[in-house]
């Protein structure tokens, strides 16, 4: 599945990097694993409800999700949240 981070989500995964080294490896992992198979179990790809209803999640590490929205056959990540916050 094709997917694009955007410039803050990029700006985001940086500033987590520098907190945890070890998220850099987690990120790339779950990015390797969506483009290979965005349904992917471990993924746990889900769409959002409420204001949110047209955003999507997938677990990166911890409480820590990704999200996106969904664009014809690409997914745009942009934005990197713990589960609290959305």
């Amino acid at each position: 599945m094709n997917f694009h981070l955007t410039d803050s989500f990029l700006k985001q995964a940086k500033k987590f990097c520098k907190k945890d080294p070890q998220f850099k490896s987690s990120l790339a992992k779950q990015f390797a694993i969506f483009q290979e198979n965005h349904q992917h179990p471990s993924l746990k790809l889900h769409k959002l409800k409420g204001k949110r209803s047209e955003q999507y999640a997938i677990w990166i590490k911890g409480d820590l999700r990704a999200l996106s929205i969904k664009n014809d056959e690409m997914y745009i990540f942009f934005d990197l949240v713990t589960h609290d916050q959305y």
